[in-house]
């Protein structure tokens, strides 16, 4: 029989908090878990883990298109590097602000510790919308980064990748003014996700889409299971093709590309023909057929899913829509997409939520892959980086499934537990100051 999950009973979770508030949170109780001593050594680490190592706020100067100069808010936040050299993507959104470039390092940092690869944690941003930018504007923009942060990253310090906004082509950019600026000496290894023409890795693309995919499997055949993504960006495009590969029915999509609002098939989407039509810019054309539901977003959340996939932003399930809900499995393949009052209430009514921590670290553990290649000149095939990634993750899946049952706690809890552990040993050993 079936054992009822251990309910969670927290009295003072933050209803509408940042995202740098819900990752600070899940802190605070994975520290009141491991009951760390208050000494003040420990006292000392406990800090260092919370508070971020830096962060470096500059502005950028771009020169647009018809020759004005605008001025932008660049960030690169470095949270800690006590298990390996800090690795992060590169935002581009118009929200990027301080804090939230901070929350996004310090989730690296427990992302990269859980899936045990020796990263830290890091994260940059700037504040402007890509989308309303040209080619030759992203491009001088990319290289302008670079240029202004050169002194904090490199190869063996910090090491850039694409996120929200950005991409294998500006990631290409910036490895192309790193060259320049180190007097043409080829260092491909300054930024992962990079073209696979130009030192990237086959696989890097499809990574975190997979790895949620791989996460979910993990747990339950996908075959025949009715599949909603919300969010149909790279994570969740990727998601979608591969649950679909499987056997899985992708029924829902939320705010697919450029579409509005949310579609829904009951015999599902035919996915790679989706795909096919993005990547040519005919999605107009896919949608002629019309055999498909135009519904508000939290009405398809409210249609029955066995898995809804969260690949859009943080924060989109929250105590507004949480209720509204069908599912019997949620995969975060965005970061931080449920609050901590969504995932305390969605857990106790038996939904099984695999958190971002692990859920969408396929793309930082490819990143290390491709990382590892460049450095040692030496390239793999894609069913080799596919299947070293599948492997990977179902190891760390497995102790984090033990974990949590051995300290009978939730599995976000757990993830946070074991990075917590890994690194504030690794801190203690190296001594805390």
């Amino acid at each position: 029989m079936k054992e009822e999950p251990i309910r969670i009973k927290w009295t003072d979770i933050p209803q509408t908090p940042s995202l740098l508030q819900s990752v600070n949170y899940y802190l605070q109780k994975a520290f009141a878990g491991l009951d760390y001593s208050e000494e003040q050594s420990t006292q000392s680490i406990r800090e260092r883990l919370l508070e971020p190592d830096s962060v470096i706020e500059r502005k950028i100067s771009l020169q647009m298109d018809d020759g004005t100069v605008i001025a932008l808010k660049a960030f690169r936040a470095q949270h800690n590097n006590d298990l390996g050299i800090y690795k992060g993507g590169l935002r581009w959104d118009t929200g990027v602000d301080r804090d939230e470039v901070v929350a996004l390092s310090s989730l690296m940092t427990w992302k990269c510790a859980l899936a045990n690869i020796p990263f830290g944690g890091g994260k940059g941003g700037i504040a402007v919308n890509p989308n309303k930018l040209s080619r030759l504007e992203r491009e001088r923009l990319a290289k302008a980064y670079m240029r202004t942060f050169y002194d904090v990253l490199g190869p063996e310090k910090d090491v850039l990748a694409p996120d929200m906004g950005t991409n294998a082509e500006i990631m290409a950019w910036m490895f192309k003014r790193y060259t320049e600026m180190k007097e043409d000496s080829i260092i491909p290894a300054i930024v992962t996700g990079k073209p696979v023409e130009l030192f990237g890795s086959k696989g890097r693309k499809e990574a975190t889409g997979y790895g949620c995919i791989y996460a979910a499997s993990y747990f339950t055949d996908i075959s025949l299971k009715k599949v909603v993504v919300q969010g149909c960006g790279n994570v969740g495009m990727h998601a979608a093709l591969l649950a679909y590969s499987l056997g899985a029915k992708v029924v829902g999509l939320i705010d697919p590309f450029l579409f509005q609002g949310a579609i829904y098939k009951e015999a599902g989407f035919n996915i790679p023909k989706l795909h096919k039509a993005v990547d040519e810019y005919k999605i107009a054309e896919f949608f002629e057929d019309k055999d498909f539901r135009i519904l508000p977003t939290d009405e398809l959340l409210g249609m029955p899913s066995d898995i809804l996939v969260c690949a859009a932003r943080e924060n989109v399930i929250n105590m507004h829509n949480w209720g509204n809900l069908n599912t019997k499995m949620i995969v975060e393949g965005a970061n931080g997409p449920l609050t901590p009052y969504a995932y305390k209430e969605l857990y106790n009514a038996g939904v099984l939520i695999i958190p971002d921590v692990i859920a969408n670290s396929g793309g930082v553990t490819v990143s290390y892959f491709e990382w590892i290649q460049n450095l040692n000149q030496d390239y793999w095939e894609e069913e080799t980086v596919l299947n070293r990634l599948k492997k990977k993750m179902a190891k760390n899946l497995k102790n984090l499934s033990e974990y949590a049952a051995e300290k009978k706690v939730d599995m976000r809890s757990a993830c946070y537990m074991i990075a917590l552990e890994r690194v504030y040993k690794a801190r203690q050993l190296m001594g805390a100051q």
